[in-house]
């Protein structure tokens, strides 16, 4: 049974046949059908998976989004007035040739023109834009183009330039952002991340330093340190921390604001009767990510211990990343599986709180190269074996695999029932078929994922002391907590929690990158 599973898979998603030598067979499709195929969920999860075609086209060799085959309208004041669309042919931009390095470049106006960074076009203080891109008129061009050797730059003077701007304005770029944007394809003032990438855990013991509270607070290089390793490891303590309510939001602070719930900008964890939270009671935690029935679930989140005189309760930890990278290789049924079907959390507390979301378990960002998108990981992963000089073995695959990953929804907690709400009927297949299968294919695939959590490479267990206080990534390190004795029910322990956002996390790690790499 297993066997005919994964080879009807595998007919499917014709795996193991790099998709560089499969693009004559790929359909073009626009971008209205890719937005229904990802929206349609069909009555076969099999078919679930099955390769959608790639957005693309090409002009001279080169790829270009195929235009919108529905007609555009606009309301006259007496008459419904069609918007005619631009042939091709008039819609092709202009270039400004420059000398670069021995060479006649030829650059996109647009590109150049909205690169431009002088007072009339970015606001000094502020840092923000003056003009919209939109503004620049399809007709701009250079009127005339001066490199000076001496500055290593180049200033362009526009015709029919934004509106607004004078025939004198100048925009000066360096020879060096030139090379940018022909050797990386980074314009002036793009941004893109270097950060270091996720590390996975292994079976050698996780070797994590802890990081003292004074020095956390006071110094700098100390807190990039802490930060980094949340985004290598997923995981960081700090310890030495005064026994004091407030310690928990000044640690919080030091990274960015903290992201208010409704369960305040803190809260207690303590064991309570007619608990309102599994965390509020003695039993043992599953591993899950906190607060998965948000749109967006906070990125980081803290727990600082005041008061402990229990001798159960340990704190376990776990890589949801490692794990879903082993599914992935063991078995690719399962992990289609989990990224492509979305299941449904909740809180459901009708007098207080209603919070629902769907999503898969597995979080990718989108499978771009280009402008091309892949559905697949599969077809994703074997164009980058085409682009890959190097061996493209198992360690490569994981470090792709490993990019794309953006987070895990593990919350077994949270798991409302099953439905259809997101999968739009199909005329031949009843409702009860498609939430059978539904059913029958995610539970066979999280049990799957379930176990490998289990498996001690990727468990970090520790009992909490007072004055030490764990940060983790909510998005890919999952934590439980052990089951109390039934003798420490009512002992003193105190537990105080707080969340902080991926924006403000992110930039922080950002000002402190640019001061100490």
């Amino acid at each position: 049974m297993q066997a005919a599973r994964k080879l009807q898979v595998l007919k499917v998603l014709g795996r193991g046949t790099p998709l560089c030598r499969r693009f004559s067979s790929s359909q073009n499709v626009s971008p209205f059908q890719l937005l229904n195929a990802r929206n349609h969920r069909p009555d076969s999860l099999n078919a679930l998976r099955k390769p959608l075609s790639r957005v693309t086209g090409s002009v001279g060799g080169n790829h270009f989004r195929q235009p919108y085959s529905v007609k555009h309208t606009r309301k006259a004041a007496d008459e419904n007035l069609p918007i005619e669309k631009a042939s091709l042919a008039e819609r092709l931009p202009s270039r400004v040739s420059i000398p670069l390095d021995g060479e006649s470049v030829e650059f996109s106006t647009v590109l150049l023109r909205d690169a431009c960074s002088c007072p009339a076009c970015v606001h000094e203080s502020t840092k923000q834009r003056l003009f919209s891109t939109a503004d620049i008129p399809t007709n701009v061009h250079a009127r005339a183009v001066e490199v000076d050797a001496l500055s290593e730059s180049a200033s362009i003077t526009w015709e029919n330039d934004v509106p607004g701007h004078s025939k004198e304005h100048v925009t000066k770029l360096s020879m060096a952002a030139l090379r940018n944007i022909v050797q990386l394809g980074q314009a002036p003032g793009s941004h893109q991340d270097s950060f270091l990438p996720p590390v996975l855990w292994s079976q050698e013991p996780l070797n994590l330093p802890d990081y003292d509270y004074d020095a956390y607070m006071k110094d700098d290089h100390t807190l990039y340190q802490l930060i980094s390793q949340l985004r290598t490891e997923g995981l960081a303590f700090v310890t030495n921390i005064p026994g004091l309510e407030e310690s928990l939001a000044t640690i919080a602070t030091r990274i960015g604001p903290i992201k208010d719930t409704f369960y305040g900008q803190t809260w207690d964890v303590r064991t309570v009767p007619a608990a309102i939270n599994a965390a509020y009671t003695s039993h043992d935690l599953g591993f899950h990510t906190d607060l998965l029935y948000f749109q967006q679930p906070p990125h980081i989140q803290l727990l600082h211990c005041i008061q402990s005189a229990s001798s159960g309760g340990a704190s376990v930890f776990a890589d949801a990343f490692k794990a879903a990278v082993d599914l992935f290789h063991s078995d690719m049924d399962a992990f289609y599986t989990l990224a492509t079907v979305p299941v449904n959390y909740h809180y459901n507390h009708p007098d207080s709180n209603v919070y629902h979301t769907t999503k898969p378990v597995i979080d990718l960002s989108p499978l771009r190269i280009g402008n091309t998108v892949y559905t697949q990981f599969q077809d994703y992963l074997n164009a980058m074996e085409c682009r890959h000089a190097g061996d493209a073995g198992v360690e490569w695959q994981t470090a792709v695999l490993v990019d794309s990953l953006q987070k895990i929804n593990w919350g077994p907690p949270f798991l409302a029932p099953f439905s259809n709400h997101e999968s739009p009927m199909d005329p031949g297949n009843s409702a009860l078929s498609v939430l059978n299968s539904k059913a029958d294919e995610w539970h066979w695939a999280a049990s799957k994922f379930n176990a490998l959590l289990q498996r001690p490479e990727y468990l970090y267990e520790r009992k909490m002391n007072p004055g030490e206080c764990v940060l983790f990534d909510n998005t890919r390190t999952l934590h439980s907590r052990r089951a109390f004795d039934m003798a420490d029910v009512g002992m003193p322990r105190w537990l105080r929690g707080t969340y902080v956002d991926k924006d403000p996390y992110l930039s922080k790690l950002r000002v402190l990158q640019n001061q100490f790499r």
